[in-house]
């Protein structure tokens, strides 16, 4: 049986904010239909022994959910676990809870500027709420993470969304490539041109050094190798996708997996093709026997130009980009600039 490596369970999806990319569409008050803690637990439970490695819990804002500092308590025992609210209710009181709940780590969203962050995340003063989450959490011991969303509203001012990050000290800095899914519109996207730019400047800060990552963006393994960074990994006969560097191919289904507030599975978030329901089938038979996974691992099933790419076994493309922009989950990703060798015409 294979595990993925991690599993995210949007745990709710009520929020404070109103951010305009929410993949979620989250709304301000909870939803009838949520899991119930029972239910959590029996996933918990499940995800621990079938060997899944890290269990992020995620919303809308888990903040929301009353009984969520019982439920990230029952999950820290049996599982390494990381909290990713919204940051618009952690105060040092919040802060400490969280910790005593044995909780690794937790991630808040931070994507520039003040007046950047502010307008993106649809709320004034959003950006003041995820500093003081921040100070907050590490004040009280936490480990934290912070993630970026890349979009047209701040891929031209990158070098001052980095000074605002490292200012903060997080463990880890990932970025993340919108996908045009939930409230994201295509017009948001940066273009493909723009993505390759972005992946070529991370790609640098990582030599000099600074400890930033990529998700949903599984070109810069092609991006690394070509800069003379890395080189690609060879196809793996290994269940799951390896991380090059801080680099690695989309994971959809093929190393993680996102579970819904009503207990739908997704290979991930972003990408709205239901695999099974954990209220009818535990999460770890869906997983391994689900034909939508079996056919996201299998990269002698992509089509276009990525299925007949050198890269891959370790890219792929992002399949939940690619379903939506082309509605094919295993379609050439049209984000991706890349000729592969084998259509290049020789003169």
């Amino acid at each position: 049986m294979v595990a993925p490596y991690v599993v995210v369970l949007e745990s709710t999806k009520a929020c404070d904010l109103a951010c305009r990319h929410c993949r979620a569409k989250a709304i301000p008050n909870r939803l009838p239909g949520e899991l119930t803690i029972e239910e959590i637990k029996r996933l918990v439970d499940d995800l621990s022994s079938s060997g899944v490695k890290l269990f992020v819990i995620s919303g809308g804002d888990a903040l929301k959910r009353d009984d969520i500092f019982e439920i990230l308590e029952y999950s820290s025992r049996r599982i390494t676990t990381a909290l990713s609210p919204s940051g618009s209710r952690i105060n040092p009181e919040v802060a400490k809870k969280i910790r005593d709940t044995g909780v690794n780590m937790v991630s808040i969203s931070i994507d520039g500027p003040e007046e950047i962050h502010d307008q993106f995340r649809g709320v004034q003063g959003a950006f003041k709420m995820a500093i003081e989450a921040v100070k907050s959490l590490q004040s009280a011991g936490l480990p934290v993470q912070i993630n970026s969303t890349i979009s047209k509203y701040n891929v031209d001012r990158l070098q001052e969304l980095r000074e605002t990050i490292e200012k903060l000290r997080p463990v880890f800095w990932d970025v993340f490539m919108l996908i045009p899914t939930g409230r994201a519109t295509r017009d948001m996207m940066v273009s493909p041109a723009e993505a390759e730019q972005v992946m070529r400047t991370i790609a640098k800060w990582r030599v000099e050094g600074l400890n930033v990552r990529m998700t949903c963006a599984p070109y810069l393994v092609r991006v690394m190798n070509e800069m003379g960074i890395t080189r690609p990994l060879p196809p793996d006969k290994n269940y799951g996708r390896r991380s090059v560097s801080g680099a690695r191919g989309c994971m959809a289904g093929n190393g993680y997996a996102f579970i819904a507030y009503d207990g739908t599975v997704y290979p991930c978030g972003f990408l709205p093709t239901p695999a099974g329901n954990i209220r009818f089938r535990k999460f770890s038979q869906i997983y391994d026997e689900s034909p939508v996974f079996k056919l996201l691992r299998d990269p002698s099933k992509l089509r276009g130009k990525c299925g007949v790419c050198e890269y891959r076994s370790v890219c792929g493309g992002c399949r939940a980009r690619a379903f939506s922009l082309t509605e094919g989950l295993m379609d050439e990703d049209p984000f991706c600039l890349y000729v592969p060798r084998a259509l290049r015409v020789r003169v």
